[in-house]
């Protein structure tokens, strides 16, 4: 029986800067900032983003991320290390966007310098569009065989494959998939968590806040925390490769154009 890492199915490693802002009646504002990776099996890693913040990208950097054009350059990966060797493949990232280092089945991972907000007066979240290659060792005969099993064992409920075609991508045979992932679960208890935090710190200063007006602004924010996700998966000497590109669905008119012309440059070497 084939076997999958059902981790490796469909990856989904979205970069959200999730914050919550207090302003207490003296004027005194509190700020709570936490970095979430959401994974396609629904776990997810958060990390409290303390002391000095990372540089923000440079206003050229932006620009190029919002401009919509791809790198000069393409981003080529060898993975041969000697003893195995997965297909090596290029893509021509997003201009603007930075290549971040990866871990496990993940062999390249590009962020947008541009990110995505999401705000209503007190709590927002930023999301930084990312595409992300994939590799997981599996044995199929075949795409389709692949394909029609990923699916199967599809584990997220929040997780909506909304449509799937057979397509050649640079001569190669992949599918297509567009989905969509609901994320208001996860952001909605780290933002709870952060508001109780921030909230007992303003009642120590003496600062009255309403607990009323935050479930408000984030209730907002929530409706929209919807993730649109493109996806093209490939079977190539025995690896199950997806590449996707993600961003929230309120943004995909202006970044979705952009993460296909990406996608499309995919190609095996």
């Amino acid at each position: 029986m084939p076997k999958l890492n059902q981790k490796g199915i469909f990856p989904i490693i979205l970069i959200i800067i999730l914050t919550v802002v207090v302003a207490g009646v003296a004027g005194v504002v509190y700020q709570s900032r936490k970095e979430i990776k959401i994974r396609s099996d629904k776990t997810t890693e958060v990390t409290e983003l303390k002391g000095t913040p990372s540089p923000e990208p440079k206003n050229a950097e932006i620009e190029l991320a919002n401009s919509g054009r791809l790198a000069d350059k393409p981003f080529e990966q060898k993975t041969d290390n000697g003893v195995t060797s997965s297909p090596n493949f290029s893509i021509t990232p997003p201009a603007g966007w930075s290549s971040v280092p990866t871990t496990g089945n993940y062999v390249a991972e590009f962020l947008s310098s541009a990110k995505d907000k999401i705000e209503e007066e007190l709590a927002w979240i930023s999301v930084q569009p990312s595409i992300s290659v994939n590799f997981t060792k599996a044995d199929y005969q075949n795409l389709d065989e692949a394909m029609e099993n990923s699916l199967k064992n599809k584990t997220n409920p929040n997780h909506k494959i909304n449509s799937k075609q057979k397509i050649k991508v640079n001569g190669e045979d992949a599918y297509v998939l567009e989905s969509n992932m609901d994320i208001r679960e996860v952001a909605k208890d780290i933002m709870e968590s952060q508001v109780r935090e921030e909230l007992a710190k303003a009642a120590k200063e003496g600062n009255v806040v309403s607990q009323k007006e935050f479930q408000q602004d984030m209730s907002k924010v929530l409706e929209k925390a919807n993730l649109k996700i493109l996806s093209y998966v490939f079977y190539k000497d025995g690896y199950f490769v997806t590449v996707a590109g993600k961003a929230l669905e309120s943004f995909w008119d202006k970044r979705g154009p952009q993460i296909k012309s990406s996608m499309d440059t995919f190609k095996f070497e």
